[in-house]
């Protein structure tokens, strides 16, 4: 028998287990222990762990397994030497990605096939997702005006993802998990709702972006930091412009190892049907789109 043995703090978060590279079964973790196989033939079987729900839901703390008394837990496999980093929102998330329900957003959401895993994956790279739904640049999903949340270049630098400015907020070491490249993608929630009071100014905008690349700089001194369009067209295409023109000023302020990807140029790279009904979240299969479009983009400039 194979247990988990484990915490989950929320009860809204999912995870995603694959035994010998089979198909990923999602259970949500009950009680002391969740059953996650039993009557396994005898020799070496590999178990995968991913965590679907994004940070928001809570902190899950993986305590490790219960094994038969004659087995042993083996050594994983050795860490892929390529490593990227993904800055987003709900679309980096993966929200919605596994369809339509009337249940909570927890209960559709795959992180492991958002666009930044997928990618990750096909540049045979590990990956750390920084994602929130509702996320914006200089103005979140559904905030007031003026702005008083939390923002991106807010909580970059915190170990977790807090609402609240607060000193006792841990920083991130980048060293314990050094990436190779950093992909930003948000401007989404800034621009999204038509009920808005009022939308970011073009120079609220393009400072606010320009902090955020300045934060991100700061923890990552020597990387690539790649910035993409939102996926969304429904979202203006100054936004994308503006994205740029931040890249732009910063490269000018020094900064030569900034990029910009634009992602609807000429057209949009999604169909209606790659969304989840609301022409803002990508399903699993929009997701591979937007990751096989970045692929040797990103490839080239990480000279992959």
């Amino acid at each position: 028998m194979l247990h988990l043995l484990r915490l989950i703090v929320l009860k809204h978060s999912w995870w995603r287990v694959s035994i010998d590279d089979g198909e990923f079964r999602r259970f949500r973790p009950q009680g002391k222990q969740t059953m996650l196989a039993e009557n396994l033939p005898q020799g070496k079987h590999k178990v995968l762990l991913v965590r679907s729900t994004e940070g928001r839901a809570g902190i899950s703390e993986f305590r490790g397994f219960n094994i038969d008394d004659d087995a042993q837990i083996l050594p994983p496999d050795p860490v892929k030497k390529r490593r990227l980093e993904f800055i987003g929102d709900s679309i980096t998330a993966g929200f919605k990605n596994d369809g339509f329900s009337n249940g909570a957003y927890q209960d559709i959401e795959d992180n492991d096939m958002a666009f930044g895993p997928q990618l990750a994956r096909m540049l045979d790279a590990d990956y750390s997702v920084l994602a929130k739904s509702g996320e914006g640049v200089v103005h979140n999903w559904g905030e007031d005006w003026p702005n008083n949340q939390v923002h991106t270049a807010d909580r970059y630098g915190w170990i977790l993802y807090s609402d609240k400015k607060n000193t006792k907020n841990k920083e991130w070491n980048p060293q314990d998990f050094p990436v190779d490249g950093v992909i930003i993608a948000l401007g989404t929630n800034d621009f999204n709702r038509s009920d808005q009071k009022r939308k970011p100014t073009h120079e609220e905008f393009v400072d606010g972006y320009g902090h955020l690349l300045q934060t991100v700089r700061q923890l990552n001194p020597d990387i690539p930091i790649i910035c993409t369009e939102p996926v969304p067209s429904v979202i203006p295409s100054y936004v994308g412009e503006w994205i740029n023109e931040a890249v732009t000023e910063q490269k000018k302020k020094g900064d030569n190892n900034l990029y910009y990807i634009a992602i609807n140029e000429g057209r949009p790279l999604l169909d209606p049907s790659d969304y989840a009904g609301d022409n803002t979240h990508p399903l699993k299969s929009g997701a591979t789109k937007i990751a096989l479009f970045l692929k040797d983009k990103v490839a080239s400039i990480l000279r992959w």
